[in-house]
């Protein structure tokens, strides 16, 4: 009599996702092979979504929801809700479901996955039109033709935030690494309506002719989201013109700008160990227990105290 074979490690015919407000619905049939659990791995579901599509058994554009799995071996069903987390920008993305595994150093494969053929659309707040922003003497001027909430008549956005950014390469949607220059809060925008002919004059740090990326951001469960976004060129920073004497003595009695704080849900592994005071085996915790509420949040977190939080202070933000 010939053994009976063991499952393979799948993902199964049926699955799918339901995007309900800020939040994901995920559903899957998985199996779990008992061989491939023997290594200590952990196992998640995955939602991606690329505006250039998946063209390797890989990872790519942005991670939208995520939810952890058991690693028991056997066939079961997946049914869960998790934060969503989509990418900034309103163009067409093709959306992935993965079965993920990863091992204790951060390395991930991706052990099967469903690619979806028909296109992801993210209705979210946008910026309209010709965008212009000029930096010179401390100072960013930002004109916009408009910001529109193009949401139901009922849908009232989160806090809208508008932020730029010396970025280290051209942002692309989900998370970066660079030096904030400027931002400002703008408030709440009805579904369905716009503002118009927007123009700001803000504090600003000199991005030493950097391009500049422009962020629409929104305030949600998760914090403050990218929405939308422009890369713009170098030449739309502003040459400042020669400081006289005053404005140089001026400059020497600035207080120096604090570092910007870090997002605990947005921020890489390596931007969280970046932080004075926070090691490496706490930001990969932080980072696993996403997503946060606020900052309070990470008292959940093993290794991180009310007296590290405190001693964090303006370091992190949600």
């Amino acid at each position: 009599m010939s053994a009976i074979p063991s499952p393979a490690t799948a993902l199964g015919a049926n699955h799918g996702y339901r995007f309900v407000g800020d939040s994901v619905h995920l559903n899957a049939e998985v199996t779990l092979a008992a061989s491939d659990l023997q290594d200590g791995s952990t196992w998640s579901l995955q939602l991606w979504a690329s505006g250039a599509g998946f063209a390797e058994r890989a990872p790519a554009g942005v991670k939208v929801g995520e939810f952890p799995l058991q690693p028991l071996p056997g066939s079961f069903n997946v049914d869960a809700c998790v934060a969503a987390l989509p990418p900034a920008g309103h163009d067409a993305f093709t959306m992935a479901l993965m079965l993920v595994s990863g091992d204790a150093d951060g390395g991930v494969e991706v052990r099967d996955l469903a690619i979806y053929p028909t296109p992801q659309y993210f209705v979210q707040p946008t910026l309209n039109g010709a965008l212009d922003c000029r930096i010179a003497d401390g100072l960013a001027e930002i004109a916009i033709a408009g910001i529109a909430n193009p949401r139901a008549a009922d849908n009232l956005s989160g806090t809208l935030a508008l932020e730029v950014w010396a970025l280290d390469s051209p942002y692309a949607g989900g998370a970066w690494t660079g030096t904030p220059v400027a931002s400002l809060v703008l408030g709440q925008l009805a579904g369905g309506d716009a503002w118009s002919d927007c123009r700001y004059t803000v504090p600003a740090v000199d991005p030493a002719g950097a391009a500049l990326t422009v962020m629409l951001r929104e305030w949600t469960a998760s914090g403050y989201l990218t929405r939308d976004y422009r890369n713009l060129p170098g030449q739309t920073l502003a040459t400042p013109p020669k400081a006289s004497g005053a404005k140089k003595a001026a400059a020497k009695k600035a207080a120096p700008v604090p570092p910007a704080a870090v997002s605990i849900n947005e921020a890489t592994l390596d931007q969280l160990a970046a932080v004075k005071g926070l090691s490496r085996a706490v930001a990969a915790a932080i980072v696993a227990g996403r997503p946060y509420a606020a900052v309070a949040d990470l008292l959940r977190v093993k290794g991180l105290g009310p007296k590290l939080l405190e001693k964090l202070g303006a370091s992190l933000r949600a």
